[in-house]
């Protein structure tokens, strides 16, 4: 059963505005408007914050745990988009801005808590304050890159190198998440990715 939003701490708030303050400088004032609209809520493992077929309201930031989101084919074979761990924002910013059903789940991958505000009141802050105009449209420029860069890495590498910049991108995660998530994120199997590892390993500790 999911949790009851609570209030954040200040300590949780103050967390949530370092986030911010990483990608744009946000004044006292500017700030402030957002304090209200914030809560705090707590996910057991394997518990969904978003279900395909649902249209997202909120967005998450997250401040302890693993969150995943992924696609579903209709014969029930699931493919990783992407991981959010500790100061990463999450949410189906497709579905929010078209008010469409969401074509992806998010997942918690071990209990997990986040700071969550609803995408409508960021819509509104960004038409009411310049700084957070500018937090919208950065956070927007990092997503176009993300994306393309993905794109670019299945078109592109294989899977060895996909392999290697997830450990870049995500350091520590494999110790995290069960391999066959790694595999289905890579778009590779299991047995392939063993491969890999121990191919990459035998190079690291020849003989």
């Amino acid at each position: 059963m999911k949790s009851t939003p609570m209030q954040p701490t200040r300590q949780q708030l103050d967390y949530l505005r370092s986030i911010v303050s990483a990608m744009v400088d946000m004044p006292d004032e500017s700030w402030a408007l957002c304090i209200e609209y914030v809560t705090y809520q707590q996910y057991a493992k394997d518990e969904y914050l978003l279900h395909a077929g649902d249209v997202a309201d909120w967005a998450y930031f997250v401040h302890r745990g693993v969150l995943r989101q992924f696609y579903t084919t209709a014969e029930g074979k699931e493919f990783n988009k992407s991981f959010s761990l500790e100061g990463e924002p999450c949410g189906s910013f497709r579905s929010s801005l078209t008010r469409k059903s969401s074509r992806l789940s998010i997942q918690a991958l071990e209990p997990s808590q986040v700071l969550q505000i609803r995408f409508q009141r960021l819509f509104d802050l960004f038409e009411c304050d310049r700084h957070w105009e500018r937090l919208g449209r950065k956070a927007a420029e990092y997503q176009t890159l993300l994306n393309e860069e993905r794109e670019a890495e299945f078109l592109l590498d294989d899977a060895t190198t996909r392999y290697r910049r997830f450990q870049e991108q995500y350091p520590g995660l494999e110790q995290r998440v069960a391999q066959y998530h790694i595999a289905s994120y890579l778009g590779i199997t299991n047995v392939a990715l063993s491969r890999i590892r121990k191919k990459i390993m035998g190079s690291i500790n020849p003989g």
